[in-house]
């Protein structure tokens, strides 16, 4: 009876390994042993989701921050976003996270900054998005950003869910201006940065020199600046002024910055296609704006990943073969220096 048992699965097409377990030729002739779970292990850190392109293993949170009024921000107020286990409250699964400080572009509203900050908490990287009560006093902005790096991770509620040593920035259009800025004004308070667009906003309160500022920045091979930009926006049309002036656009900027850093282009989009709506048009785009879009929380992930997270394997999203695949397919182009 037992050697008849063991022979109608040989005569099925399987054959047993030496652990006794079934091995298959033919899927359809029996089934695969169910896959053993550690039932001590959460199921989200048993195969952790890293893939910058889509969300992580976390849900999101949000969380309005009361702050004290000499740091000058709106309403007194900033918005956190948490890496969340039930999408209401800050996870628990790590004692703290890494904290991206968020600055829009001029005139912005904050929510069109989530989708960058919703896939970095799910990432388990926490943002900051911050809105100054007066944007045209540039050089204030700036030095509330960096106020705001000691409150948040020394003195405030939340300073024990925050990494003192690993912040980062992200700025987009006038952000990017002041995020430089504040990068070269700061003792090792940013670790890393993402500069989308970044723009030299004309001011007649506070105007920064953020092309001068730029080039006291120097970023090391471990951390290198992330610009990502677009052409349109500084090419004029007939009787209409380009919406970023030729001189201080993102390539501007890349250039004078010394150390290391990455400059990508793409190609097709223009100004306001790295969110989901934007008030002004400047220019037409040949890029599909969700696709740029996409592309660019892709890599800004990457890059947060790979610099906050001590990720190495990230930077193939940045420099290997997923960046070629990205390359080839979307039209993109990337310089960089001291790498």
């Amino acid at each position: 009876m037992t050697l008849g048992a063991l022979l109608l699965p040989l005569l099925g097409g399987c054959s047993f390994s030496v652990t006794e377990r079934m091995v298959c030729a033919d899927a359809s002739s029996c089934q695969p042993p169910s896959a053993i779970v550690d039932m001590a292990t959460p199921p989200d850190l048993l195969n952790p989701r890293t893939d910058p392109n889509e969300a992580g293993p976390f849900q999101v949170a949000s969380q309005e921050l009361t702050v004290p009024a000499n740091l000058n921000l709106s309403q007194n107020k900033l918005t956190m976003v948490w890496p969340s286990d039930d999408g209401m409250t800050p996870s628990a699964k790590n004692p703290s996270y890494p904290l991206v400080l968020m600055l829009p572009a001029q005139s912005l509203p904050l929510t069109q900054l989530r989708s960058y900050a919703d896939r970095l908490a799910s990432h388990g990287i926490a943002s900051a998005l911050i809105k100054v009560s007066d944007e045209r006093r540039q050089v204030r902005y700036r030095d509330s950003v960096l106020a705001l790096i000691p409150y948040l991770t020394q003195t405030s509620d939340v300073k024990d869910r925050l990494i003192a040593d690993h912040v980062g920035a992200f700025g987009y259009q006038l952000g990017g201006e002041v995020a430089l800025s504040a990068l070269s004004k700061s003792t090792l308070a940013i670790h890393s940065a993402v500069l989308i667009d970044p723009v030299a906003v004309l001011s007649f309160v506070e105007s920064l020199d953020g092309l001068n500022d730029a080039a006291s920045v120097s970023q090391g091979k471990d951390a290198p600046l992330l610009f990502i930009g677009e052409l349109l926006s500084k090419l004029s049309e007939p009787g209409i002024l380009p919406c970023t002036p030729p001189d201080a656009n993102f390539e501007a900027f890349y250039a004078r910055v010394s150390g290391s850093a990455v400059a990508i282009t793409v190609n097709g989009a223009t100004l306001g296609d790295f969110v989901s709506t934007y008030p002004d048009n400047c220019g037409l785009p040949s890029a599909d704006r969700a696709t740029t879009m996409r592309l660019a929380i892709k890599l800004t992930t990457a890059y947060f990943q790979w610099t906050l997270l001590d990720r190495p394997t990230a930077q193939d999203y940045l420099f290997g073969s997923n960046w070629n695949l990205d390359r080839s397919r979307n039209s993109l182009e990337q310089v960089k220096k001291g790498l």
